[in-house]
């Protein structure tokens, strides 16, 4: 079996008694130049605020440092169907 992420809940905080959630998701379909596959884009939801954001915000860049003080708090897969050929 293989399985794809589609979204990552962030904790922000330095205890698990406080903080602040935001979560990563990817949407599929349209197409808006960002970088995703087949169409995906990434979105942020921080409340009520949703943006778009590139792969590399999700993922890291090159350097693969956190641009703030996040931690991955849930990993969402989904199981993707072999292709056969």
């Amino acid at each position: 079996m293989r399985y794809t992420l589609y979204g990552v809940l962030y904790h922000h905080g330095v205890s698990a008694g406080g903080g602040h959630y935001t979560l990563h998701v990817l949407r599929g379909g349209g197409n808006n130049g960002n970088g995703g596959a087949s169409g995906e884009t990434w979105l942020h939801i921080d409340d009520e605020t949703v943006s778009v954001v590139r792969h590399e915000d999700v993922f890291g860049g090159n350097d693969n440092e956190r641009p703030d003080d996040r931690c991955a708090y849930l990993l969402f897969y989904r199981c993707v169907t072999p292709v056969r050929t």
